[in-house]
Order: structure tokens, then sequence, then C-alpha cells
């Protein structure tokens, strides 16, 4: 699932992975399933010669995906630590993985049944 630098983007089956390790937008608070999210690189791709692998990426909604590259956040990860994200006066709070059920429904109940079984 690692690309290196062969490709900028984030190929289906890389997205896949990145979906179940993440769950969703790993920005604190944020309650975005994968499907409303984009791959985000760490690395910056130009200017970091970042790679594109799962390590190196994250999913955030489009928003805060947005927020991170106007607003001077910043994302760093060391090795296979946690991703820790960079406010921009100086403070840090680490990313931690969504639970797997919130990803599995993006924080909504399951919908009701729409049929009763044959008595």
């Amino acid at each position: 699932l690692d690309v290196g630098r062969e490709s900028r983007l984030f190929t289906p089956k890389q997205r896949i992975g990145l979906a179940v390790r993440d769950g969703g937008c790993r920005w604190i608070g944020c309650d975005r399933p994968a499907s409303y999210c984009e791959a985000h690189h760490i690395d910056e791709w130009a200017r970091d010669q970042g790679r594109t692998d799962i390590d190196r990426g994250i999913l955030l909604c489009r928003f805060h995906h947005m927020e991170l590259h106007h607003g001077r956040w910043q994302i760093t990860r060391h090795g296979k630590h946690d991703f820790v994200l960079h406010h921009p006066d100086g403070q840090q709070s680490v990313l931690h993985p969504r639970l797997p059920l919130r990803y599995a429904w993006g924080d909504i109940d399951p919908p009701p049944k729409r049929f009763h079984p044959a008595a």
C-alpha cells in the first residue's frame, strides 16, 4: 500500500486502508465519516518531497483539510507514533483514531428495519 514518489494522489486501495485505520476525519471533535474525507500528506508533496504512503497520510474532511493548509496548522508524526496536530499558537494535540463503530455508521443510529418478519 505504499507507492512512495510514484504517484502524488492516494490510490483507491490506500484510501480504503486510511478509512479503516482512521475511521473518518481525524481532526479533534469532527464527526465526518471517511466517505466525506480527503487524504492529506503530512509531508508536503513538493516542498518536503513527501511520499504517498499510508503511514504518511491522514484523513481529513474538506473543511479541516483547507483549515490546515490556510490556517497555519500542521500535522506531524514520528515513525508509527500518533499523529500530532500543531495549533498556530504553539499548542499540540494528539489525533486519536475514531472507533470502528463510529466509522461504520458515521455517528448516526442504524436505519430502522423496513419490513416486519412474517408471522
